[in-house]
């Protein structure tokens, strides 16, 4: 890493891993997220850093996480095709109940990241300022150079569209 970018990444970091470890759930894997995030830091903005960076790091980091997670879609499908085929059919506990009992962090955070891959990208930058970081629309607007009711409507679809996608299987878990 160059030297110059060596105050970027001492202050973003720990962003960069927060971002990542929430979506994915795996220490090692928000490590390499870090890192990808960081070498395309170097790559791409040594010319010219971005007017906000930590907007930019959030987008990237993000579109890295979702990257990683399409890239690994294929091996979590099967392996759960194969928890399904084990479990045993003559179960006497009703499927609602299996649910909720089942109801299990790895799984949520998938959905999760799922529902994130279908809203735009602008939606998400959004979403993930105000509900990870807790921004203020009005910080969340400077960073990505659009007026505050942008980042409201934004924010607004982008929950609305996350609670439709994942009010379908965790709606009546709670």
């Amino acid at each position: 890493m160059r030297t110059d970018s060596l105050p970027v990444f001492n202050s973003f970091a720990q962003d960069v891993y927060a971002w990542a470890y929430r979506l994915l759930g795996r220490h090692h894997d928000a490590l390499d997220v870090v890192q990808d995030v960081f070498l395309k830091w170097t790559r791409q903005c040594a010319d010219r850093p971005p007017d906000h960076p930590r907007g930019w790091l959030r987008r990237v980091t993000l579109n890295d996480v979702l990257d990683k997670r399409r890239a690994t879609h294929t091996t979590a499908t099967l392996e759960s095709t194969q928890e399904l085929a084990a479990q045993s059919p003559r179960s006497t506990e009703k499927p609602e109940t299996r649910r909720a009992d089942s109801l299990d962090t790895p799984d949520l955070r998938h959905d999760i990241a799922a529902a994130l891959e279908r809203i735009s990208e602008a939606q998400r930058g959004v979403l993930i300022a105000k509900v990870f970081d807790d921004l203020t629309f009005a910080t969340i607007a400077e960073e990505m150079d659009v007026s505050i009711s942008t980042v409201k409507t934004h924010y607004l679809r982008a929950v609305r569209t996350l609670r439709d996608r994942l009010q379908r299987r965790w709606g009546d878990a709670s």
